[in-house]
């Protein structure tokens, strides 16, 4: 037997009950469901009128089996088949949580952290995904979540939504591959990783820095002269060549090593790297067939193709682990992109439509069509401001401001959810090491 003594609206009772009695207390009064050959009760308070009938517990339902959780004083209580929904957690198998069932007290205890436990029940109550509770510290609520075993894919899901970054690792088998896979793939591995990583990013910086230096007009000069053979001992010349042939020996050796040759050409760094080597080899092939390089650099097609040695910036991204969160940011960001792009498409084509038309007769107008109004009304937008196209009229002005707020706002739409996923993915990224 015990005896709890309550108040109820400042006045005292005493109720006496054994151990298959429950009590629940909801607002401001105190009910109590007694065993049916339980009938004691004894009122301490002044107002007997506060002493309100007792009415057994009749429930005879398979779901009123009815299952008592004290979490560090904190009491939840469920249906058993809730629980046993989620038959793979600690709470939905019988055998793994029988171990902190108290018998005296009818309850399992379990001296974890409460307000995560909150998120967790919730969980069970109505499925769905796991929200963490913003008092609680990330590490502490993944480590109630281990604890109570919540299943995998769940656990996953919630760290892909905070911005954990996953990433599994496939290695070759044991032998010479490996080695050679880590030495290229790890640079955290060993200090001989290590410095292939940091030569990777010092030929990568000095092939972007040749790329722009050389389009100077008075450096281009020296090593392309017209009417006149190539020049194979210009500087210009060797470093590209030695910038291509490290990579050149970066993509075969990593192609030898790769545990997989499918998900090889799949990655796109892979991707990447064979694409900063080509340029280079069709370049050299036009100046060996014709002698020249001038018919090199004057050929469009080819020209175009030397714009793609500037993809070798991207190789930065698998050194750099800033570069990875800026792309994962990206990434996560698509629909709120989206959503910005369909908003400002909107106001670009109302008020270049409305500009033109308020336009219209006026002399002197720079607003002749629809599409001039698209090139004034995005500059106008974005808050460029070039100032080569503008209305005359004072329609067409009040119109540009109007646009100009508009602008402002519709500019704002991704900035939050843009700053949100850059601070989960930066907060939780992988910390490979990376230079």
């Amino acid at each position: 037997m015990a005896v709890v003594v309550s108040l109820h609206n400042q006045a005292p009772y005493r109720r006496t009950y054994n151990s298959r009695e429950r009590l629940n207390v909801e607002n401001d009064r105190s009910e109590l469901w007694l065993h049916p050959g339980d009938r004691n009760f004894h009122s301490a308070g002044s107002n007997p009128n506060l002493a309100r009938p007792i009415k057994p517990h009749m429930c005879r339902l398979s779901t009123c089996d009815r299952i008592t959780i004290n979490v560090s004083g904190k009491y939840f209580e469920t249906w058993r088949k809730t629980l046993e929904d989620h038959p793979n957690t600690l709470l939905g198998d019988p055998d793994r949580r029988i171990k902190y069932y108290d018998k005296h007290k009818d309850e399992y205890f379990f001296d974890r952290h409460r307000p995560t436990f909150d998120a967790i029940f919730d969980y069970y109550l109505y499925g769905g995904g796991l929200k963490r509770p913003p008092p609680v510290p990330d590490d502490i609520f993944l480590s109630e979540l281990d604890f109570f075993e919540i299943e995998r894919p769940v656990i996953e899901k919630y760290r892909r939504g905070e911005g954990y970054i996953t990433e599994n690792v496939v290695l070759p088998e044991r032998g010479l591959k490996r080695k050679v896979w880590m030495l290229m793939e790890y640079p955290e591995t060993s200090i001989y990783a290590y410095i292939i990583a940091v030569i990777s990013v010092l030929i990568t910086t000095a092939s972007i820095a040749l790329f722009c230096v050389e389009t100077l007009p008075e450096l281009s000069s020296t090593h392309c002269v017209q009417n006149n053979p190539p020049n194979w001992s210009d500087a210009f010349f060797l470093v590209e060549t030695v910038c291509s042939a490290w990579f050149t020996f970066e993509v075969i050796i990593r192609l030898f090593a790769c545990p997989s040759k499918i998900a090889f050409f799949k990655d796109f760094k892979n991707l990447v790297d064979v694409t900063a080597v080509i340029p280079y080899y069709v370049g050299l092939f036009n100046i060996l067939s014709t002698m020249t390089c001038e018919s090199a650099k004057s050929s469009a097609s080819l020209a175009f193709l030397r714009v793609f040695r500037l993809v070798r910036i991207f190789k930065l991204t698998k050194h750099s682990a800033g570069l990875q969160v800026l792309i994962l940011t990206f990434k996560a960001s698509v629909e709120g992109l989206c959503l910005f792009l369909v908003a400002l498409t909107v106001c670009i084509l109302v008020f270049s439509s409305a500009v033109y038309f308020a336009e219209m007769g006026i002399e002197g107008s720079q607003i002749k069509s629809i599409p001039d109004g698209f090139w004034w009304a995005i500059i106008t937008m974005t808050t460029v401001g070039y100032g080569d196209v503008a209305p005359k009229g004072p329609m067409g002005k009040l119109l540009g401001s109007m646009c100009a707020v508009a602008g402002v706002l519709t500019l704002a739409i991704p900035v939050p959810i843009i700053t949100e996923n850059f601070n989960k993915f930066y907060s939780h990224k992988t910390g490979r090491g990376r230079i």
